[in-house]
């Protein structure tokens, strides 16, 4: 296995637009359309948001997952700040980012044992 599939962020994926355009999964060598987000819940203070992981299809998903919890592990916050697990949330057009549908089932299928 290449380096950018046994680590996908190995390389750095073009950015992505909401618009017309087609989103498609961060993966390198992948064509297909992005289903899902892998993002955390990130707060510090008053601001909050959804810090995103990657952008993924459906098969990429279970690698995109473990990169992403292992990252959220490394992770140090600083007083105040709070960044919560990695969840899986579904891809839909037009839709903000506290309204995207989250997948706990598959996170729950995903989620390492231990």
């Amino acid at each position: 296995m290449n380096d950018a599939v046994e680590n996908p962020a190995a390389s750095d994926p073009p950015a992505r637009h909401w618009g017309p355009y087609p989103i498609y999964c961060q993966t390198p060598g992948c064509v297909k359309s992005a289903q899902y987000k892998i993002a955390a819940q990130w707060s510090y203070g008053q601001t909050s948001e959804l810090k995103t992981y990657a952008l993924s299809c459906a098969d990429c998903l279970p690698r995109w997952y473990a990169h992403a919890l292992a990252r959220q592990k490394e992770c140090c916050c600083v007083e105040g700040e709070t960044l919560e697990a990695p969840c899986i949330y579904e891809l839909c057009r037009g839709t903000r980012d506290g309204e995207l549908p989250r997948r706990r089932e598959l996170e729950r299928q995903l989620r390492p044992i231990g």
